[in-house]
């Protein structure tokens, strides 16, 4: 069975954004600019170019690196992860970004950051992505496009570098249970990009308060030409 939603007719700094919800894997035409990552693999993806740095700043021990997907059900019988929305062999074939300690000072500021990327009009890019499902958390991601392939996050929580066109930014307001709690498709078509321009796009973990966040998840990422 199959469930479907979508937003369409919304645009933003010259891109068109499509939602979709859906268990069944789209996939980009085989053009030669194109890249596909199911993150199956997450010890090597940075031999893929892929840069992962962790901005977070604590004055205990709150991290949320990005690592290979989890899921399970701990002693106490709670639930933690979720299932990966594509994989060919085990359900954790996606990068996770989890709050990793309680300290309620510290600010979660986790990137992911793509290789680079040519980028020119009609190049489209779209990945899924979703947070824990009981409704209570208050995770937060933004997207971010850097306009050269320089990996400069900056050295702080709240410095964004060389990423400054924010592309997405999923529950910016930190509501609780306003990340989506099911695997959820993000579409972007890039126009008003003069030439072919090599860029990186980052996927930032970005929390104000994780002692109410817990962790979020991508998969299935695409980048391809019309």
């Amino acid at each position: 069975m199959k469930n479907y939603f979508s937003l369409t007719g919304l645009c933003l700094a010259g891109f068109s954004l499509v939602l979709m919800n859906s268990c069944k894997k789209d996939s980009p035409s085989n053009g030669g600019n194109s890249k596909k990552e199911e993150f199956d693999q997450m010890y090597t993806i940075t031999q893929k170019g892929w840069v992962i740095k962790e901005n977070t700043v604590s004055t205990s021990y709150s991290t949320a690196p990005w690592t290979q997907g989890v899921g399970g059900t701990d002693k106490t019988g709670s639930t933690y992860g979720f299932v990966a929305y594509s994989y060919k062999n085990t359900p954790d074939e996606y990068a996770y970004s989890a709050i990793n300690g309680l300290d309620s000072n510290a600010a979660i500021s986790s990137w992911l950051i793509t290789p680079s990327l040519f980028i020119k009009n009609g190049v489209k890019i779209s990945f899924y992505t979703r947070g824990d499902a009981s409704g209570y958390y208050t995770d937060r991601m933004q997207v971010l496009l850097n306009h050269s392939a320089s990996t400069n996050v900056g050295d702080g929580t709240n410095t964004v570098g060389d990423f400054t066109t924010v592309l997405f930014d999923i529950n910016a307001e930190q509501k609780p249970g306003r990340y989506p709690q099911t695997w959820t498709k993000y579409e972007y078509t890039f126009t008003g990009i003069p030439e072919k321009t090599e860029m990186r796009i980052a996927f930032r973990h970005y929390v104000d308060h994780p002692l109410n966040a817990r962790g979020i998840g991508i998969d299935l990422f695409e980048f391809w030409d019309n």
